[in-house]
């Protein structure tokens, strides 16, 4: 009986070392981790890359632009992505590297004037851009079925995908029967 209560003291005695000697060396890894040194990293996603960066130095964290790609949702400056993710804990003093919006890309209009609206549509549809709203208008210097002009003009610069509308040609108004009635298609159409 002596023998297993000295059997059970030592027992406790090493489960107390045991434990103790792991609680203590626990504490002794954390400081010198230095655990204590976590931080949550901040949802960056849709903040502007200034804002960010304003914002991780205020939390000792650094930031790294890795990319920066169009995007069509995205405005311009504005962090796409990020690694590490946020909500997560991380170290301070680590870097974010974010992609960063370009915004959508821009395209120049190309030149439409006297084009049909067929050969128009594959102009535009070359360089991204989709025939919009056509309008009609009578004119002296462009034959019939001929666009005119596009609006927004040609060699402007819009963001690809976009609507460009054009004004076609009637042809000409030469007599003034030809001016009542259409006039009066106009008021009968509306």
């Amino acid at each position: 009986m002596r023998k297993f209560k000295a059997l059970l003291v030592s027992l406790g005695i090493l489960m107390l070392i045991f434990v103790s000697g792991f609680v203590g060396i626990n504490i002794i890894m954390k400081i010198a981790v230095g655990h204590g040194n976590e931080i949550e990293v901040p949802d960056l996603t849709g903040v502007d890359f200034n804002v960010a960066l304003k914002q991780c130095a205020d939390l000792n964290l650094y930031l790294e632009q890795k990319e920066f790609i169009h995007n069509d949702e995205v405005e311009r400056g504005k962090i796409i992505s990020q690694d590490p993710h946020p909500n997560i804990k991380t170290k301070k003093f680590r870097t974010i590297k974010v992609v960063v919006s370009e915004g959508p890309e821009m395209v120049r209009i190309p030149f439409l004037e006297n084009l049909s609206i067929t050969e128009a549509k594959l102009r535009l549809e070359n360089v991204g851009l989709y025939l919009g709203e056509k309008k009609y208008r009578y004119s002296d210097e462009v034959e019939k079925d001929k666009i005119i002009y596009s609006q927004p003009p040609a060699d402007d610069l819009i963001a690809r995908k976009s609507d460009v509308q054009v004004v076609v040609s009637l042809g000409r108004l030469t007599n003034s029967s030809e001016r009542t009635d259409h006039w009066k298609d106009l008021l009968d159409n509306n």
